[in-house]
């Protein structure tokens, strides 16, 4: 075999378990030794009545939430979903922002004026069968300008939200 097609082999092969490793890496990198974080999940904030719908897919988080917004402006305000994005810290321990805006229909009948923002920091720890996370979270509500008025923080239970069939 002369020298050249021994590095063709040397660098085909190479190719291959690159590609195959990191093929691997790709299809792990949502997974966890208890599951995967993405999926569906109703969350509850202890000691609350407040609860929100989350839908976390392999690359981001679309929050929509169910609560009054938080804000010292006077009047009924209107959430938007909020959107983030979340990272892998450790084994079954994953860190989550989402940012979302509030709006004062009463001053603002056209939704054209931002009344604030919304930006929540969180870290999650997902149950060993996957079904289930307890969180801590930080919440910053801030003006559009990013002057802070208000920060809230605290804790989240989350249950998967499960495919149930028609019988």
């Amino acid at each position: 075999m002369t020298v050249w097609r021994l590095v063709r082999l040397a660098t085909l092969v190479c190719g291959v378990v690159l590609a195959v490793g990191l093929g691997m890496q790709r299809v792990s990198a949502g997974t966890d030794e208890g599951g995967r974080l993405d999926g569906s999940w109703t969350i509850t904030i202890v000691n609350t009545p407040f609860k929100i719908l989350r839908t976390i897919t392999p690359g981001g988080v679309v929050d929509a939430y169910a609560f009054p917004p938080i804000t010292p402006t006077s009047g009924p305000l209107v959430n938007s979903g909020g959107h983030g994005n979340w990272k892998k810290i450790g084994p079954r321990t994953y860190a989550v922002s989402v940012i979302y805006f509030q709006l004062n229909p009463p001053l603002n009948p056209t939704f054209q004026i931002l009344d604030t923002v919304g930006k929540v920091n969180e870290t999650i720890e997902l149950s060993n069968d996957a079904n289930s996370y307890t969180s801590v979270f930080e919440t910053e509500i801030s003006l559009p300008n990013g002057t802070p008025i208000i920060h809230n923080a605290g804790e989240t239970v989350a249950q998967r939200i499960v495919v149930e069939p028609l019988q």
